[in-house]
């Protein structure tokens, strides 16, 4: 029941907020397409745990050349981690750093942690084509390049980080990626392979 009035809340919010500013500065005005991506994620973000839960492992599974990340690198996905973890921009996945202590638990958590982000993301990056398309079809074209370069933005390159993110992790921590053992640990319950460089984190 709770949930049920979380999203009822999230959602009913989110329309009446977008309503109010394209009746205020216009539906072609570019706050409106920021809304039109920021609104949704933010709301989807919230309310969906359960979507993450159900996704098929292969949607998470790393591609050979995802580990290699030369494309992330020329894609700009490594600059745009830098400009994330500067300022406020930081504020925004607070909960996504490498760990004081990278025990196998710990790290276990923050995989997962990243996992809910990057389908948070690719959900939205799919999710908001149609308002687009939509703005294309009415003939809105500045409205609908706005929204696709603000859904790259807020969606495409924070969906690629995790991913990124996620393959240096298994890279300096084999025993994350699906299927290895776990690492062993000595008698505190750290993992042996600690390291001093935090850089896979977001």
């Amino acid at each position: 029941m709770r949930r049920l009035l979380l999203v009822v809340t999230a959602v009913g919010g989110g329309a009446l907020t977008l309503w109010a500013a394209a009746a205020a500065v216009g539906a072609r005005s570019p706050l409106v397409a920021v809304l039109a991506v920021w609104i949704p994620m933010a709301c989807f973000s919230l309310v969906g745990g359960p979507v993450t839960a159900r996704m098929p492992e292969r949607v998470f599974a790393l591609r050979p050349w995802e580990r290699r990340g030369r494309v992330y690198q020329v894609l700009g996905v490594r600059v745009a981690k830098r400009l994330l973890r500067r300022g406020p921009l930081h504020l925004f996945a607070p909960s996504i750093r490498m760990p004081a202590d990278p025990t196998p638990d710990s790290l276990a958590r923050l995989a997962g942690r990243m996992r809910r982000a990057e389908t948070v993301h690719g959900v939205m990056v799919v999710a908001t084509l149609p308002v687009a398309g939509y703005a294309a079809a009415r003939g809105w074209w500045s409205s609908a390049a706005w929204v696709l370069a603000v859904d790259v933005v807020v969606n495409g390159y924070p969906a690629m980080l995790q991913r990124d993110n996620r393959a240096r992790l298994e890279g300096r921590w084999p025993s994350l990626r699906p299927g290895r053992p776990a690492a062993p640990t000595d008698h505190g319950g750290r993992s042996d392979a600690r390291g001093t460089d935090r850089e896979p984190g977001p």
